[in-house]
């Protein structure tokens, strides 16, 4: 950290502390934060999925490099069982929310390693149904239509990944 760096009221060292702050952050989009808003209950997750997506996610550290956080380290960080996340990531992957790839070295198999670009792609399509406002109600019809688009992006992704 910078020795004369001076916080502004913005900052995380001024909302949190120095101690708490040097410990690092993540960035979490507030569509991700309230996705199960924009969903149907076919795509609504459960708390333990999303903890997991969220934990996920603050092991994304470089655009076009994919985390491969192991179910042990997720489950210590949710503070869940190891079953439990490996449940909670066979839903995100079957709903589509992320896409698992397997990876090996030297015939050792090691962590999977989880694409965000769905995930990425299924936020895009909730900015671009609510761009700048923030939605008091977002109706069924609303859920409705993201998730046809939601669908739809999931539909192409496969094709892509082929």
């Amino acid at each position: 950290m910078v020795e004369n760096y001076k916080p502004n009221e913005y900052s995380i060292v001024k909302k949190w502390g120095k101690k708490v702050s040097e410990r690092g952050f993540t960035q979490i989009p507030i569509y991700l934060l309230n996705i199960n808003r924009f969903l149907s209950s076919d795509f609504k997750l459960k708390p333990t999925e999303l903890m997991v997506l969220f934990h996920l996610v603050s092991t994304w550290w470089k655009v076009d490099e994919n985390p491969f956080p192991s179910m042990a380290t997720l489950a210590v960080r949710c503070g869940v069982s190891s079953r439990q996340v490996q449940r909670s990531i066979n839903k995100l992957d079957s709903l589509g929310f992320i896409s698992r790839k397997s990876r090996k070295q030297q015939k050792m198999i090691l962590s999977n390693s989880y694409s965000m670009k769905p995930l990425v792609l299924i936020l895009s399509a909730i900015a671009e149904e609510f761009p700048t406002e923030y939605p008091r109600k977002v109706t069924k019809e609303d859920k409705e239509k993201i998730s046809s688009k939601i669908e739809d992006i999931l539909n192409s992704f496969e094709y892509s990944e082929t």
